[in-house]
């Protein structure tokens, strides 16, 4: 019992005797890594196995504050990542796989509230991308396609009424925009022809009248 004993109160001071930032025969880092910037603080702190990170990372301002913290998993080739402002506030969260984003990132303000939320496949914008006003009610949505703005672009009002919606196909504005004044009538609408307005467009009065008609293939 002695013994078993002694050994449980060993279990603390080997754990905090670790060695860090070890290098085994093959090169590769085994164990506990840490780094420090100038002025003595902690930089980062975790594990590897193997040259790979595993468990959870901990990565911090030179001021002392928690900024990122990683938790590997699939043999360190993927990250669920979370990204805090100073003051301990969640300021951006989402994965990471092969150090490129993918899946959902979503984005806080400095009262928590989400402000933007993007769908990346292997490090490019690739679905649809969100922007909210400061208050949290939807302002924007944008569809990507492997990086290039590829689907429909829909701006709102604070209200959440439609304020524009319109398309791009492969990067450039393509088809018909319209856009609405805050009583849902239409502000003007028209036709992009490969990023340029062509054809006629109308614009109205909020009653909803015509008002003018411009026609940019003259």
């Amino acid at each position: 019992m002695k013994h078993f004993l002694l050994f449980l109160f060993l279990i603390p001071l080997l754990s905090f005797c670790q060695k860090s930032n070890e290098i085994d025969d093959n090169g590769l880092k085994q164990g506990l890594w840490q780094k420090k910037y100038e002025n003595g603080n902690l930089r980062y702190t975790g594990q590897f196995i193997d040259n790979n990170p595993f468990g959870i990372f901990q990565y911090y301002y030179s001021t002392g504050e928690l900024q990122v913290e990683k938790e590997y998993f699939h043999n360190g080739s993927a990250a669920a990542t979370y990204i805090f402002y100073k003051n301990g506030a969640l300021k951006a969260s989402g994965l990471y796989v092969k150090t490129l984003k993918d899946s959902t990132w979503n984005y806080y303000n400095n009262d928590s509230l989400l402000c933007m939320s993007e769908e990346y496949h292997k490090g490019k914008l690739n679905g649809k991308s969100k922007t909210y006003y400061y208050t949290g009610e939807l302002y924007e949505i944008k569809t990507w396609k492997e990086g290039i703005e590829d689907g429909e672009w829909i701006q709102y009002f604070l209200d959440g009424a439609v304020k524009i919606t319109s398309l791009y196909v492969n990067g450039v504005r393509e088809g018909k925009e319209v856009s609405y004044y805050p009583g849902q009538h239409i502000y003007y609408q028209g036709y992009y022809y490969n990023g340029q307005k062509s054809g006629a467009w109308e614009y109205f009065t909020k009653e909803g009248v015509i008002d003018t008609i411009i026609n940019y293939n003259e």
